[in-house]
Formats: structure tokens, C-alpha cells, sequence
């Protein structure tokens, strides 16, 4: 009697170090499935896209890709200390160890505000609101107002900078007016616009809504055929940023970017680099 209850003792005691053991491999398991996921940091420049492709990705794919807002400084921290996989938009570091890749490219439209009557700008006349020397929209044939101008207090902001290359500096590098409004986000660009009947400003194409009017540049509209057939003045590259460690990791995400799928979705916003 007694050899049978050891023997049953030993049965269920066999059991309960069956299950353990299961239950840690499920949980390494687990643990290490978390670890696999795929994390983006992304500039706000390019947000609305890359949200859109993840969101897709993520339908029918492992593992799990996630994306942030972070600014520039702490987004290519992240990526030098390897706690972050990709960096997406912003202006392109000095790092010779973080490879690069083109992802798409978008235009940047000039902004106003609803009740603004004025349907386009030249380039020259842009710049000069942008300098100070135009200041009012009676200049432009547009109501006795003054114009109020809005930029982006970071000056390598993606946007920011290729204004600056495409405008300010060109054809002779000049510095804002003072009577220039800054802002810190694309959002905070959007609601300055829409909530202010004389400014001016600028966003990517990609977050047009119809509580703004994007102007005509010197008689051209910003769409995707003129992005793509260089037709429109100002347009930026939407950049891909990750180490060299990573690439295989990375290798089915970034066949998705490139995949039939994933150029629609690129088209729906920008025009695809590849």
C-alpha cells in the first residue's frame, strides 16, 4: 500500500514539474516573441504614411511593428543605443554607421487659411513674406491685412530644412522677418491656420485637410503627377534610417514597403522612391 502511494506521489509530482517546465518555455516563448517586435520611431512630417503602412503590415505579418513620435536628438539616441530598430523622416545625421534608405517623397504645400481668398504665390513673392519684405495681403491682391508668417522653431525638421534650401537661401541665403509666429509640431502648424484668418505657413502634402487651402506655387498645383514629374518647387525625401546589425531583421518589413501593397498605400500620400 504504502509503495503505491509513493508511486502515485511520484506520478503527480512528475506532472506538476511537466507543467513548470511548460509553463516557463511558454513564457520564454513569450518573452522572447515580445523581443522580436519591430520598433519605429518616426518624424511627424511623415506620420499619417508610416502609420497607414504599419497599420497593414501588422494585418498579415510577424512580428508586431509599433511607431512613435519622438524629436530628432532623442530618435537617433534611441537608434545608436540599439533601442529602436528604424528611424523614420528627419533630417540625415553625420553617422557613418547608420545605413540609409529612401522610402518616399513628399511635397510641401504652402498654407492658409479657409477664408484666405488667394488661390497661389510665386516663389519670389513667397520668400519676400518670409523675409519681411511683403507684409501685407493687399500686396498680394488680397484684403488690407497684415500677413502673419509661421515656421517651425526646430530648424532641421525636415519641412523646415528644405524650405530653407528651397526658399530662404535661394537664390541668395536670407534670414526670417521678425515678424515670424514658430511652432514646434506639423499640428500645431495646421491649428495656427486654421484658427488664424491672416497667416501663412507650410506642411507636407500628406497632412492636407479641408480646414486649410494649399496655394499653387507659381502656378502649380502640389499633386502627386506634379511631385513626380518635378513640376512643383518644393519637395522633400522621406528618409529610412537603421544599423547595419539590423538589416536581415528588417529584411521582410522593408519588402513590404517596396511590395505592390505597401506602393498604394505610399501613393495615397507620396510619391514612392524606389
Amino acid at each position: 500500500m504504502r509503495n503505491k502511494n509513493l508511486k502515485a506521489i511520484g506520478m503527480i509530482f512528475s506532472i506538476i514539474i511537466l507543467m513548470l517546465s511548460a509553463g516557463c518555455k511558454k513564457e520564454a516563448e513569450t518573452k522572447e516573441k515580445k523581443s522580436e517586435n519591430i520598433k519605429i520611431i518616426c518624424e511627424d512630417t511623415a506620420l499619417p504614411m508610416v502609420n497607414d503602412l504599419v497599420r497593414d503590415y501588422n494585418l498579415n505579418n510577424d512580428p508586431v511593428v509599433t511607431v512613435e513620435y519622438l524629436d530628432r536628438e532623442r530618435a537617433f539616441n534611441k537608434l545608436n543605443k540599439s533601442e529602436v530598430d528604424v528611424v523614420i523622416g528627419y533630417v540625415q545625421p553625420d553617422n557613418k554607421e547608420i545605413e540609409t534608405e529612401m522610402l518616399a517623397y513628399d511635397g510641401i504645400g504652402i498654407i492658409v487659411n479657409i477664408n484666405n481668398k488667394l488661390s497661389g504665390i510665386g516663389i519670389e513673392e513667397l520668400k519676400k513674406i518670409y523675409t519681411g519684405n511683403i507684409i501685407n495681403w493687399e500686396r498680394l491682391k488680397g484684403e488690407s491685412k497684415l500677413i502673419v508668417p509661421v515656421a517651425y522653431k526646430n530648424t532641421l525638421n525636415s519641412v523646415q530644412k528644405q524650405f530653407d534650401l528651397k526658399i530662404m537661401d535661394n537664390p541668395v541665403k536670407e534670414q526670417m522677418g521678425n515678424s515670424m509666429q514658430y511652432v514646434s509640431s506639423i499640428e500645431e502648424m495646421k491649428i495656427f491656420i486654421a484658427q488664424n484668418q491672416n497667416a501663412i505657413g507650410f506642411i507636407p502634402g500628406q497632412w492636407y485637410n479641408k480646414e486649410i487651402n494649399f496655394l499653387k506655387i507659381s502656378g502649380i498645383e502640389i499633386t502627386t503627377s506634379n511631385l513626380k514629374n518635378k513640376l512643383y518647387a518644393l519637395r522633400f525625401p522621406i528618409k529610412m534610417y537603421y544599423s547595419k546589425e539590423k538589416k536581415d531583421s528588417l529584411k521582410d518589413l522593408f519588402q513590404y514597403f517596396i511590395s505592390e501593397d505597401g506602393k498604394k498605400i505610399v501613393r495615397k500620400y507620396c510619391i514612392e522612391a524606389f
